[in-house]
């Protein structure tokens, strides 16, 4: 028979475990949470640099389309956006020389240092985020 004593020095003697246990497992929840952040800001902002390509390729393909123009319509996309040290590629260069059938790429490149909130050194994350997208220049 187990009597009050005994529970009472069997309580006592594991007393600190919960302590110790809760050491052991706070930081690696707060790993876990901070990684799902940082990472569902990755894919908001890859989303965002993704729909930014997008639209400046279809303001590209338009029949007197400009490389100004392109590059304002990404500029106004990203800014809304909340990102900033982007870099913009067109191919070819000069988008108004492009005929009607031809293919127009335009590329949107940030580093992922402009964009992170917590950057965990622990978390691996990519250099930069691209996107590109080709379309076919319009004609009248």
């Amino acid at each position: 028979m187990i009597t009050k004593a005994t529970q009472q020095k069997t309580r006592y003697r594991y007393r600190g475990t919960s302590a110790v246990e809760a050491a052991i497992v706070f930081p690696l929840l707060l790993i876990l949470t901070f990684g799902v952040i940082e990472y569902g800001w990755m894919f908001l902002k890859a989303h965002q640099i993704t729909n930014a390509a997008r639209e400046g390729s279809r303001m590209a393909v338009r029949p007197n389309a400009t490389n100004a123009q392109v590059v304002a319509k990404i500029t106004n996309l990203m800014t809304s956006a909340g990102i900033a040290g982007y870099q913009i590629t067109t191919s070819p260069i000069n988008i108004s020389l492009v005929s009607m059938g031809n293919p127009v790429e335009v590329g949107v490149s940030v580093p992922w240092e402009n964009m992170a909130i917590i950057n965990m050194p622990l978390l691996p994350k990519p250099a930069s985020i691209q996107a590109s997208t080709t379309m076919t220049k319009e004609g009248p």
